[in-house]
C-alpha cells in the first residue's frame, strides 16, 4: 500500500519501496523506523511515540537449569534433575518514593498463584494519585522494599505497582549454582522487562554443547512467536522456528540444536505478536566427560551499527593456556560474535578498551564479516584482566562476547556469555547475587563519565553514595564489596559522556564459576512507548 500525504497517495519513484507509511502534511502519524523511496531519494521516518499511563512494572526472572534428557528434535524436551547442590535464587529490589511509600511488590510464579516473597503490600487507589516528596515530618526519606535470596522452582516474575502516575524504579536477579554433576557451575541473570522483539547471541550446538531457549509469556494477552535463526555458514532454514503461541502465564522450551545442529555460533532474533515475551538461552558444555560450564545467555542491546560489550574478564596466560591446548578445548578461547542479519556484509571495526586504555589487537581489529552470519573473533592477544569492547561496523549487527574460566587441564570449567549492553541513564537498579562474588564494569569508550553507586541494605536502608570517574577510552572495575558487606542492591546513575556496564561474578577458591550480566535498563522515568506498524 502506498503511502498518503494530505489526502494523496505517495508511491516510490519507479513503484519501489522499502516500507509504506501513514504520513500527513505535519508530520509522521503512525510507522515504523522505515525508509521509502520517493522521487529516487531515500526517505527516513522516525519512529512516532504515544503518550500512555504509568503501568505495572514487570520482570520475568528465568526458570531454574535443568539437564536436557534424551534426544530431542526442538520443542518439548524433557528434563531430569541436575544435583545435590543446585540452588537456584531470586533477589529483587522496589524503590519508594521521597515520601517513604514503596510500591506494591512481590515475586510470584509466571503462571500465577500465592506469592513467593513481598517486598510492599499494594498502596491503596486512594492514596496513588500523588507522588510523595516529603513523609510526615516534611523530610525526604527514601527507602526500599528488598528480597534476597528467594528460593525458586520455576519462572518467577517481580511486579511492581506504578504510584503518581511514574512507573516504579524496581529491579530483579536470578543467580543459579552447583559445585557438582554435568551442570557444574555459575550462572546469573538480571530478570527481564518483557518485549517484541529482542536478540539472543552466542549459543552453541555442536558436539557436547546443549542450548535451550526458554520462551516466557508474563502478559495476559496470548504471543505468537518467531525465531530467526542466524548460524557461522549463514541464515539457518528453520520452519519450525516459526508461529510457536504462547498462551498467557506459560513458557516454552525449544532445543536450538532441534533448530540449527551443529553450530559453534548461532545468534537468535525473537520477534512475537500480541503478548510481550522474555527469553533467555540456557547454555552448557561437556567436555567428553567434564563438565564445561553453564550460562543464561541474555538479551543483547538492539541490533545497531554500533555495539559495546562491557565486562570481558580475561584470566592469566599461564591459567588459560594450557587448558585451551588441551584436546577439545579449542572454542574455549576468548571471543566476540558478531551477528549481521541483513543482506550484505560488514567490515568491522573492532577496538578494545582495558583499566589503561585501548589495547591493539593483531591485525588492528579491521574484520569483514559475512552478511546472514555469525561471526567470531578471537581475543586471546588480551592478557589478564577486565576489558571493554566497541564493535563499529557499516551496517547493523548484533554482539557478545564468549569467555572461560578454569583451574588447570583436566579439571572442569565454566563459561560466561557477555551481552552487548545499552548505554547508561541515571537510574538503573543492580541486584547482588546470591552466594558468589561480584565486581561492576563500567566502560566510556568516547569520553570521560561519572559513575554514582549507592548501596541498598537487605533492610531496605540506602547507604552513602560512591563517586567513580571513568576516564575516556578506558575500563574501571569496582569491587561490589567495595560498597559495603551489608549491601544486597545497588542504584546506579551515570552522568557524561556514553558510558556502558556490566555486572561480572565469581565463585571463590577453585570452583571455576563465572557469569556476566548486563547492567538492566532504567526502569523508571519512560513517558512514552514506541508504535510499530507491520507492513
Amino acid at each position: 500500500m502506498p503511502a498518503k500525504r494530505s489526502g494523496t497517495w505517495v508511491r516510490g519513484a519507479a513503484g519501489v519501496a522499502a516500507g509504506v507509511v501513514l504520513v500527513s502534511a505535519t508530520g509522521v502519524l503512525a510507522g515504523a523506523s522505515i525508509v521509502q523511496n520517493i522521487e529516487g531519494a531515500a526517505v527516513t521516518f522516525p519512529v512516532p511515540t504515544a503518550a500512555v499511563p504509568a503501568g505495572e512494572y514487570s520482570a520475568v526472572c528465568p526458570e531454574p537449569l535443568r539437564l536436557l534428557e534424551g534426544t530431542v528434535d526442538g520443542g518439548d524436551p524433557e528434563f531430569s534433575p541436575v544435583s545435590e547442590t543446585a540452588r537456584n535464587r531470586v533477589s529483587a529490589m522496589t524503590l519508594s518514593d521521597l515520601g517513604g511509600t514503596v510500591p506494591g511488590s512481590s515475586i510470584t510464579p509466571l503462571g500465577g498463584g500465592d506469592p513467593l516473597a513481598v517486598l510492599a503490600e499494594q498502596v491503596p487507589e486512594s492514596e496513588q494519585e500523588d507522588p510523595q516528596v516529603s513523609n510526615e515530618d516534611g523530610l525526604t526519606n527514601r527507602v526500599a522494599g528488598v528480597v534476597s535470596g528467594q528460593a525458586v522452582e520455576g519462572a518467577a516474575v517481580l511486579r511492581a505497582q506504578a504510584l503518581g502516575e511514574q512507573r516504579a524504579t524496581a529491579g530483579a536477579g536470578f543467580t543459579y549454582t552447583a559445585t557438582d554433576g554435568d551442570l557444574s557451575g555459575l550462572a546469573v541473570a538480571h530478570c527481564q522487562v518483557p518485549s517484541n522483539d529482542f536478540w539472543l547471541v552466542g549459543a552453541v550446538t555442536t558436539v557436547g554443547a546443549t542450548a535451550v531457549l526458554n520462551l516466557h509469556n508474563p502478559s495476559q494477552s496470548p504471543a505468537t512467536v518467531n525465531l530467526d535463526l542466524y548460524g557461522s555458514e549463514g541464515v539457518v532454514d528453520a520452519p519450525g522456528g516459526r508461529g510457536i503461541l504462547i498462551a498467557p502465564g506459560e513458557s516454552e522450551s525449544i532445543v536450538v540444536a532441534g533448530l540449527a545442529a551443529n553450530e559453534e555460533n548461532v545468534a537468535i532474533r525473537v520477534r512475537s505478536d500480541g503478548g510481550r515475551v522474555s527469553g533467555f538461552i540456557q547454555q552448557s558444555m561437556l567436555r567428553g566427560l567434564t563438565p564445561g560450564g553453564v550460562e543464561l545467555i541474555q538479551a543483547s542491546a538492539p541490533s545497531a551499527s554500533s555495539q559495546v560489550v562491557p565486562g570481558i574478564q580475561i584470566q592469566a596466560p599461564d591459567v588459560m593456556d594450557p587448558i585451551i591446548a588441551q584436546e577439545g578445548y579449542a572454542g574455549a578461547g576468548p571471543s566476540l560474535q558478531v551477528a549481521v542479519p541483513g543482506g550484505t556484509d560488514a567490515v568491522l571495526d573492532v577496538r578494545v578498551f582495558g583499566p589503561n586504555g585501548e589495547v591493539e589487537l593483531p591485525g588492528g581489529g579491521v574484520v569483514t564479516a559475512a552478511a546472514g552470519s555469525v561471526t567470531s573473533i578471537p581475543l586471546e592477544s588480551l592478557q589478564e584482566g577486565n576489558y571493554s569492547a566497541v564493535i563499529s561496523s557499516d551496517v547493523l549487527i548484533s554482539a557478545s562476547a564468549r569467555v572461560v574460566r578454569g583451574t588447570e587441564p583436566e579439571e572442569p570449567v565454566d563459561l560466561a556469555q557477555v551481552p552487548s549492553a545499552v548505554r547508561l541513564g541515571s537510574q538503573h537498579v543492580s541486584t547482588l547475587p546470591t552466594g558468589a562474588d561480584a565486581a561492576y564494569v563500567f566502560s566510556a569508550p568516547t569520553g570521560r563519565a561519572e559513575v554514582r553507586l549507592l548501596p541498598v541494605t537487605a533492610e531496605g536502608a540506602l547507604g552513602e553514595e560512591q563517586v567513580f570517574d571513568v576516564a575516556g577510552g578506558t575500563t574501571l572495575t569496582v569491587p561490589a564489596a567495595d560498597l559495603g558487606k551489608e549491601t544486597v542492591a545497588v542504584l546506579i546513575g551515570v552522568s557524561g559522556d556514553p558510558a556502558y556496564g556490566a555486572q561480572v561474578t565469581t565463585l571463590d577458591g577453585d570452583t571455576p564459576g563465572i557469569s556476566v550480566a548486563p547492567i538492566p535498563a532504567g526502569s523508571a522515568g519512560q513517558q512514552s512507548v514506541s508504535v510499530n506498524i507491520g507492513f
